[in-house]
């Protein structure tokens, strides 16, 4: 048991010395882990500032080719504009080598003008001069031209109110000529319904005449009827009597009550007429009886 247990020391001794050995070796992996990690950070970053500083460069490079481009552009423009100012220069000197013989001129005549007047002693004033009647001159002419066309307008204004006021005059003219026209055909009309009319009143005239004629006739005939029954003493219950012919007829109610009355006396003088025939019917089979006894008699 003593051997097992040195044995079993030695191995715990062996068994810590690893472990000692193990933790040494575990804490310099750990701390070569951190060194490789602190070296992969720094390497990033490296790689990071590269990558900013690439990006800066292209960004640097794309801005100055665009400035280099901008300013090739206006190199190129001024370039042109410096060509166009060379021909005008030379235009210009060309028009001074031209006008040295006016202002010559121009000299000429102050020089001539200060030995007779003094309004003009400087050639500036003698420009300003012509400056000031070249201005009036333009404001003349603006003022003609505006004075033209305020003349056209009023003379286009004018042409126009008179062709207007023609076609009015004219409008007017087949106005009343078509009213005159109308007043003829409504004369016409208005002969024409006249005349109607006198025939009218001619045509009632004579049916009153008529009529009062046939009131009369159908009075004086009731009357006969009326006489007749009165010598046959016969009556009617349904029968009655009535007065003399009417006195005329004036207005259409009257009229009306005379119509009446002569329907009731036409009515009147027909059962009068029924009456009549029966009478006559019995009277002749009143003789024919009569006759049969006679033949009867004296046959026997």
């Amino acid at each position: 048991m003593f051997e097992v247990q040195e044995a079993l020391d030695a191995q715990k001794e062996e068994f810590a010395r690893r472990e000692d050995a193990f933790r040494r070796r575990e804490e310099a992996l750990r701390k070569k882990d951190l060194e490789l990690q602190e070296s992969l950070i720094k390497f990033n970053k490296f790689l990071q500032e590269n990558e900013s500083k690439r990006n800066r460069a292209i960004k640097r490079a794309a801005d100055e080719k665009k400035q280099r481009e901008l300013k090739e552009i206006e190199i190129e423009k001024l370039t042109k504009q410096y060509l166009g100012k060379k021909v005008d220069e030379k235009a210009m000197k060309q028009q001074v080598q031209q006008n040295i013989k006016y202002q010559q001129f121009l000299t000429d005549v102050v020089d001539h003008v200060q030995g007779t007047s003094e309004d003009f002693p400087e050639v500036q004033d003698l420009l300003n001069r012509y400056k000031t009647l070249r201005d009036a001159n333009e404001d003349l002419n603006k003022r003609q031209g505006s004075q033209d066309r305020e003349n056209d307008e009023k003379r286009h204004y004018f042409s126009q109110i008179t062709k207007d006021r023609a076609n009015e005059v004219l409008n007017r003219n087949n106005e009343i000529a078509m009213l005159q026209k109308h007043l003829e055909s409504c004369s016409v009309g208005t002969l024409q319904m006249q005349n109607n009319v006198d025939s009218s009143i001619r045509d009632m005239s004579d049916k009153v005449l008529q009529l009062g004629q046939m009131l009369a006739s159908i009075e004086n005939l009731l009357e006969r009827f009326e006489t007749q029954a009165r010598h046959i003493k016969r009556s009617k219950d349904s029968k009655k009597t009535f007065g003399g012919g009417g006195s005329g007829v004036e207005a259409a109610d009257d009229l009306a009550k005379e119509g009446k009355k002569a329907y009731d006396h036409l009515e009147d003088i027909a059962t009068y007429m029924i009456d009549y025939a029966s009478i006559v019917k019995d009277w002749e089979a009143e003789q024919m009886a009569n006759r049969g006894i006679d033949e009867a008699k004296t046959s026997y």
